[in-house]
């Protein structure tokens, strides 16, 4: 292979790092807009109109790829299990549980849906997990310990105080990493986008049959403020719509676990971006656990030695 080849192979998996770690340093910022609409509205009702947002923004995809939804129930139950653990399980869990613990401690929990992705996609999905990638893991969880300067026995999670909302953070976590592990069966047979729109459809109905009266209610009762309003809106739009389909169209071309390794990212913004919003404390190891945070990034999703790359999914746009 020329060089010239080599170089148009790589674009491609340059560009899908760049998205990821776009994307992830968008999801670092969630936790926080998340915890200041929780200052005002229920953990419902922050995720219901996160979701309102997002599937308005879907609704154009959807009516355009009409003749893409199945129409028949078996079709419709791979969608209707994302919407449960990408959206309605997954985020019901984690809000509730963010109402109780620290957004920087809830940030730096989501590196462990890593683990997660890297477990299932092994024993679920079959792929053969490189040295690298496991390489990389090890590297970015002591990047994180390392950002948040504490020792395992010191997390918040075996202290009485946070014990609670950690474990219901930690469940959604291990909920959301279904998401991905479906998603990528399902996205053998169906564009991102169309993917993604349904699964936040489904969430959204999940969402309003079994939480509409009550949210409605609190709506009425405790009109948010503009401020809330707007971090709905970077849920919805941002963290959401435009998020949760890039995270699909680079998943459509990699492995699972390789895609969910750069997870790692968020607490790189997510715990800075806490400790000066919402004036929760920082590490003075927060430099080193940057650096190996993107050191496990790069040995996970760097190009592979000869023999060890994964194979190129199907590039059709989303």
């Amino acid at each position: 292979m020329s060089a010239d080849q080599r170089a148009a192979c790589n674009r491609p998996r340059n560009y899908d790092l760049l998205v990821l770690v776009l994307v992830n340093a968008v999801w670092g910022g969630t936790d926080v807009a998340a915890k200041y609409a929780l200052s005002e509205m229920s953990p419902p009702t922050v995720a219901w109109t996160r979701f309102t947002i997002a599937l308005i923004a879907f609704l154009p995809a959807l009516w355009l790829r009409r003749r893409e939804v199945p129409r028949t129930v078996r079709g419709l139950l791979p969608f209707a299990a994302l919407g449960l653990c990408g959206f309605f399980g997954n985020f019901m869990l984690h809000y509730y549980g963010l109402s109780l613990a620290p957004a920087t401690h809830a940030t730096a929990l989501r590196v462990s849906e890593a683990l997660v992705i890297l477990v299932l996609s092994a024993v679920i999905l079959r792929e053969r997990v490189r040295r690298r990638a496991a390489m990389g893991l090890v590297a970015g969880v002591i990047g994180v310990m390392l950002v948040l300067d504490l020792h395992l026995g010191e997390l918040s999670l075996f202290r009485s105080g946070y014990r609670l909302g950690d474990l219901l953070i930690l469940s959604g976590i291990a909920v959301e990493g279904m998401y991905t592990i479906i998603g990528k069966r399902v996205l053998a047979g169906t564009r991102p986008l169309t993917a993604t729109a349904l699964a936040c459809a489904f969430g959204w109905l999940m969402l309003s049959a079994s939480y509409g009266p009550a949210v409605a209610a609190d709506l009425a009762a405790h009109p948010p403020s503009w401020r809330a309003l707007l971090a709905c809106a970077y849920l919805g739009l941002l963290a959401t719509a435009l998020g949760y389909w890039a995270w699909y169209r680079v998943l459509r071309r990699h492995d699972s676990h390789r895609v969910g390794i750069t997870i790692m990212v968020q607490p790189l913004v997510g715990i800075p971006l806490a400790a000066v919003v919402l004036h929760e404390a920082v590490g003075p190891a927060f430099a080193a656990g940057a650096a190996l945070i993107a050191a496990g990034v790069y040995l996970a999703l760097g190009k592979a030695p000869p023999g060890e790359g994964d194979p190129a999914g199907d590039p059709a746009a989303g």
